[in-house]
């Protein structure tokens, strides 16, 4: 009997440590209350994506499911490109709120150090108006207020007043990052916006370099300052 309920422990354990998915191009429905993995290379760190969220508004709300997400792993980077054809006529807005969070997987050694915030297609007349702003949370989460990290905010905009399409941001490394992004649309009395595309940049730094192996530089360049030494009294 206790045999048996240990296996079932060990069972239910184990389900709950697998590994997510790895990130795949999907809609944005299919991503809400899942989790999914990139792996960057190099130096091939994984980056978890999870609790993701989201909320829809105004007069011309962008249902998820019209919202395609395309992962991507660059060199020290991981991003996530949100598509959807945003737009506000006359007198219309239209109000799109995002939230995910990044953690770094145990064994990884580079840590999350930036966050870029780029907006594609975006377009305005008259008094029309589109804006992207980003909340964050590094160290921690918005559940708990991110009452143990550190928050910030970036933004981009495209106006009569003028134009800002990217936004980055650079810190002390973390493992965990969580973003709430605003995507926001008017079209003011007489004008019109549209959007297609908003994309979220997580750098990390180099890996860190091992005890280890700075123990056995350090050794090299004794030895290599001992030899010269002896060539000079020679």
């Amino acid at each position: 009997m206790k045999a048996g309920l240990l296996a079932l422990l060990l069972v239910v354990a184990g389900t709950g440590t697998a590994l997510a998915d790895s990130c795949v191009t999907n809609t944005y429905d299919n991503y809400v209350g899942n989790s999914c993995t990139i792996t960057t290379n190099p130096p091939g760190d994984v980056k978890t994506f999870s609790n993701f969220s989201y909320s829809t508004s105004g007069t011309n709300p962008m249902p998820d499911n019209q919202i395609t997400v395309t992962p991507s792993g660059q060199p020290y980077t991981a991003a996530l490109l949100f598509n959807a054809p945003w737009s506000a006529a006359a007198s219309q807005t239209q109000d799109s709120l995002i939230g995910f969070t990044v953690t770094l997987a145990q064994n990884n050694t580079a840590l999350i150090n930036s966050l870029t915030l780029l907006m594609f297609g975006a377009a305005f007349n008259g008094t029309g108006s589109v804006s992207v702003a980003e909340t964050y949370c590094l160290g921690d989460t918005f559940s708990d207020g991110c009452a143990h990290g550190t928050t910030g905010t970036l933004s981009t905009f495209l106006n009569g007043s003028g134009s800002k399409l990217i936004a980055t941001v650079s810190f002390a490394g973390v493992r965990e990052v969580d973003v709430m992004k605003d995507i926001q649309l008017t079209g003011g009395g007489d004008g019109f916006s549209v959007i297609s595309g908003v994309e979220n940049q997580i750098g990390e730094d180099t890996p860190v370099t091992e005890p280890s192996a700075l123990s056995v530089l350090g050794g090299s360049l004794l030895i290599m300052g001992g030899l010269v030494r002896r060539k000079l009294s020679v």
